[in-house]
């Protein structure tokens, strides 16, 4: 008989596809027809606030759809807990199902780190927090992108020079999760430890009856933050992640979850937090101020060209139209054939028409930056 297939699960398949179908399209269509990935991530609310609040200036790659995702995911942690990690993150879904797969394949038991080491490396991620949030004020750019595995995630294997650390961070994460539950999100997530603080203000909470336990330990168990909830009266725990796993596997029913004083069953759970959410969504993305991607990410507030904005998802034909230097330039320049696809994005011109520089290397986007500040 088929297991029931739970609401969080649906929604971790849904916005999973969601995430690689944005991926995908910007991919495919560039930054002129389809926003980065970046415009839909909560956390670079969480990068690019101070800079916000000091100037005025979204970071870029952010616009208000970033600042209004943020805003729906860290209000609802007030009130649901950590549920971003356990619905929405497309990252802690394919490690929940990867740790899964092992399980099937023979790797019952969790590698743990020794508790003493356990409880310290847990800090690690509020480090990483502290260094992304100071630095990406200091640079104005998200410095954390090219470390980042969601970043590496949502790029399908492409531009892997640059962004080696995060595909790397990617590849420890996915493949760790086959014997181990969420090293990268215990100790590494940036994210989960800006919620984690939000957590411990959360009215959420995960309740034990003390009386009716019979400390099987089979909460901690399926704890995917392995938490030690059997011996907790109340899991207040920053790594909680509102999954409800532990409530609904209690085989004595000993487990309650609460919003404030409100007892929830995890069906009541589980339908609140996406009616919640889906309402907010709705409203976040039909208000006027809604934006993913900006008119032109080529030209300024000020009507002109700032090359330095031109990005590897740009197409040719589209740099030309704006700038209005003529194809013959850029040929001359270059050394680009007699016939280019000019709706083809730049980044892909060198290895398409194997045009190289002088030092042997194909023709990167900066070759066309240049070639626009020289011929402005």
């Amino acid at each position: 008989m088929l297991k029931k297939i739970s609401l969080r699960r649906l929604s971790q398949a849904f916005f999973l596809g969601l995430i690689l179908y944005l991926a995908y399209a910007h991919q495919k269509y560039g930054i002129e027809k389809a926003a980065s990935i970046d415009a839909y991530c909560p956390f670079g609310l969480v990068e690019g606030f101070l800079t916000y609040l000091v100037s005025g200036a979204f970071l870029k790659r952010l616009f208000v759809s970033t600042f209004i995702l943020g805003g729906i995911v860290f209000f609802m942690t007030f009130v649901f807990g950590r549920f971003f990690c356990s619905y929405m993150c497309s990252l802690g879904a394919l490690q929940e199902w990867i740790r899964g797969l092992g399980r099937k394949i023979g790797i019952k038991k969790d590698v743990e780190l020794p508790k003493s080491i356990d409880k310290y490396a847990r800090y690690i991620k509020y480090i990483i927090l502290l260094v992304i949030v100071y630095f990406s004020f200091r640079v104005g750019d998200l410095v954390f992108r090219s470390y980042d595995p969601f970043a590496a995630l949502s790029h399908f294997g492409l531009e892997f020079e640059e962004k080696i650390i995060g595909y790397s961070l990617l590849i420890f994460a996915l493949v760790t999760s086959l014997f181990a539950k969420g090293w990268w999100c215990r100790y590494f997530c940036p994210m989960g430890a800006f919620l984690g603080i939000q957590k411990k203000l959360s009215f959420f909470k995960i309740n034990r009856d003390k009386d009716t336990c019979i400390s099987c330990g089979l909460c901690n168990k399926v704890c995917p933050a392995n938490l030690n909830i059997m011996e907790a009266d109340k899991v207040k725990e920053a790594d909680c992640i509102s999954c409800q796993n532990c409530v609904s596997d209690c085989p004595k029913n000993s487990l309650s979850s609460s919003i404030g004083k409100k007892v929830l069953s995890r069906k009541a759970f589980e339908f609140s937090v996406l009616s919640v959410l889906a309402l907010l969504l709705v409203l976040g993305i039909s208000s006027p101020y809604w934006q993913t991607k900006a008119q032109s990410n080529v030209v300024s507030s000020s009507g002109e060209i700032d090359a330095n904005n031109i990005r590897g998802s740009n197409t040719l034909g589209y740099l030309i139209e704006l700038s209005g230097i003529e194809y013959s330039v850029f040929q001359n320049e270059l050394g680009l054939p007699d016939e280019v696809d000019l709706t083809m994005k730049l980044k892909d011109i060198g290895p398409t028409y194997n045009v190289k520089d002088n030092f042997g290397n194909f023709i990167e986007t900066e070759s066309f930056r240049e070639i626009v500040r020289n011929f402005q």
